[in-house]
């Protein structure tokens, strides 16, 4: 049977001295993370402008993140069977469908925008199912062995990073422009971030078509049987419980406790960028510095917390100051277990693992943003935000008592798959 050629063995790019297909790989993920958050924010945020309703914007939210919970598990199938490049290439034209049609219901009438704000989030959907494990997926191909952790939390960052710049960028364009010049704006970045990709060619011999159910399954058997592989991508679940309402409803925290106006909310929420990044590269300069795993426990709990105080902070400086905590504390631990991911996946099953994290990733999110907006309009937000961040924290407080492996982990290994 023909594989995947070992990442870095015989790419093209491997050998050169200069790291310039690897920056322009990452550039062009960034522009095409902060699209595709520009659109889900653009959904969460018409839907309570539009119609004023919390529920409205978490079904949004899941939508553009529900798709990969089916369509996910047939994304890792195609990077390990064809190029994932390709994959991206391909599935990122879903993101211009979505601005299209959310560029359509602006201009229409009452009865039909609800319908055309869901369907774009669907097409939204679409795209992440795919574009989101194709990017990690083709990472590998750009970069040695021996340097996959450190890049993986470089791309991470990349996705943190367009998770926090989305919502500032969004909020100064419609401010100063309007929601159309939103969604063209967003529309270049999509088509730059396929530009820098095209030439980014690189040597993959594809697996031979077989049945994709027993590939995933073959992939799911060597999950079960990591020892830590399954704790990981179970900690990825309780750690991206926190993206849901961060997006759906920290928007009404900064309108609502904190008296923001339109641009100092944008502000507020691109805090999370800069944590985020900051986390990224404390992950960075922690990777090596031993107790990699209980760190990683830790931040999740503090995290948590974090979350759960800003539902009772009404004092701006200390709202920004616990936000910050929070993100850059979320940002550790979403980089260490990614990288985690990475060392201990082997080329076999790696596209399908990335997918696995990515489903996660996603439809996580889509479920906590869904169950924080029912929550809200059920009770309060600031009340919906304390459960959810009640169950981040006893979730992450209960791995670190059971996952002995996990705490007592210092390091990756790069090559093992245990």
């Amino acid at each position: 049977m023909t594989t995947a050629r070992q990442p870095g063995s015989s790419d093209k790019f491997s050998d050169e001295p200069s790291n310039l297909p690897l920056m322009a790989y990452l550039a062009s993920c960034l522009l095409a993370f902060i699209g595709g958050h520009i659109i889900n924010y653009s959904i969460i945020f018409l839907a309570l402008e539009w119609f004023n309703s919390h529920a409205l914007a978490g079904i949004g939210y899941g939508l553009c993140f529900g798709p990969p919970l089916i369509l996910g598990w047939f994304a890792g199938v195609y990077c390990d069977r064809y190029s994932p490049r390709r994959v991206i290439l391909t599935a990122q034209n879903s993101y211009l469908v979505s601005l299209v049609l959310l560029s359509i219901a602006l201009n229409s009438t009452e009865e039909t925008k609800q319908p055309l704000l869901l369907i774009a989030a669907f097409f939204s959907g679409v795209g992440w199912s795919f574009v989101a494990p194709a990017r990690f997926a083709t990472l590998p191909f750009y970069v040695k062995p021996n340097k996959l952790t450190g890049a993986t939390i470089a791309l991470n960052l990349m996705v943190m990073t367009g998770f926090g710049l989305a919502p500032m960028i969004l909020k100064q364009i419609q401010v100063h422009f309007d929601w159309q010049t939103v969604f063209v704006v967003a529309a270049v970045l999509f088509v730059v971030s396929s530009s820098l990709l095209l030439p980014l060619r690189f040597n993959f011999d594809g697996k031979p078509a077989e049945k994709a159910v027993q590939e995933i399954k073959s992939s799911l058997t060597f999950v079960h049987r990591s020892d830590f592989i399954k704790p990981f991508l179970l900690l990825a679940t309780i750690t991206y419980l926190l993206m849901g309402p961060m997006q759906v409803i920290l928007p009404t925290i900064a309108k609502q406790m904190l008296g923001l106006n339109e641009t100092a909310q944008g502000n507020y929420l691109s805090l999370i960028a800069f944590s985020l990044i900051v986390g990224g590269l404390s992950a960075m300069w922690l990777k090596n510095k031993g107790r990699i795993g209980l760190n990683m426990l830790l931040a999740i709990t503090v995290a948590g917390a974090g979350l759960g105080y800003l539902s009772q902070e009404d004092n701006l400086s200390l709202s920004v100051l616990v936000l910050i905590l929070a993100s850059i504390s979320g940002g550790i631990a979403i980089s260490f277990i990614v990288a985690g991911l990475q060392a201990y996946s082997v080329d076999e099953h790696r596209g399908r693992i990335m997918s696995f994290y990515s489903i996660i990733s996603q439809c996580i999110p889509a479920a906590s943003g869904i169950g924080a907006g029912i929550l809200a309009q059920a009770f309060t937000p600031f009340i919906a935000l304390q459960i959810i961040a009640g169950i981040i924290v006893l979730s992450a407080l209960t791995c670190l008592v059971a996952m002995s492996n996990i705490r007592r982990l210092e390091n990756f290994e790069h090559g093992q798959s245990k």
